[in-house]
C-alpha cells in the first residue's frame, strides 16, 4: 500500500492488522529503503513496539485515527544490555504505526498528515 505526504510518495508499506502480523513486526528482518510496516489498530491507544529481534535500529512514527504524525522515535535493535530492553510508546494516543528505515525521521514532524 502506498502512504502519502502531500500528494507525493513518502512509502510503499506492509499492513499488520492480525495480533499476529503486529506481534511479528519486523522480527528477522530489515525494512528495504522507501519501504515500511503500518501497523493499524482498532482504537487509539498508547500502543507499544518491542524490538525483540529486530536486526536493526527502526524510526518509528506514531499517528492518530486522523493519521496525524504525534509522535515520532529512533526504536534501537535489542542486544545483551539489559538497557536496550525497553518497549516503545508515544506520549500520545496513537492507532498506527509506522515502521521503517532510521534515515526517514526527518522526513515527518510531529503535526503532519498522511494519505492512503
Amino acid at each position: 500500500m502506498e502512504i502519502k505526504q502531500k500528494g507525493e510518495l513518502f512509502l510503499d508499506v506492509e499492513v499488520a492488522s492480525s495480533i499476529f502480523e503486529k506481534m511479528k513486526g519486523l522480527m528477522f528482518r530489515e525494512p528495504e529503503d522507501g519501504k515500511g510496516l503500518l501497523m493499524e489498530f482498532k482504537y487509539e491507544g498508547r500502543w507499544g513496539v518491542w524490538m525483540l529481534f529486530v536486526p536493526d535500529d527502526l524510526t518509528l512514527f506514531f499517528l492518530d485515527r486522523e493519521k496525524t504524525v504525534v509522535d515520532k522515535e529512533i526504536a534501537n535493535k535489542m542486544t545483551l544490555d539489559p538497557g536496550t530492553w525497553k518497549v516503545y510508546k508515544p506520549k500520545e494516543k496513537c492507532k498506527y504505526i509506522l515502521e521503517c528505515k532510521p534515515e526517514v525521521i526527518d522526513k515527518l514532524e510531529i503535526g503532519d498528515v498522511l494519505e492512503w
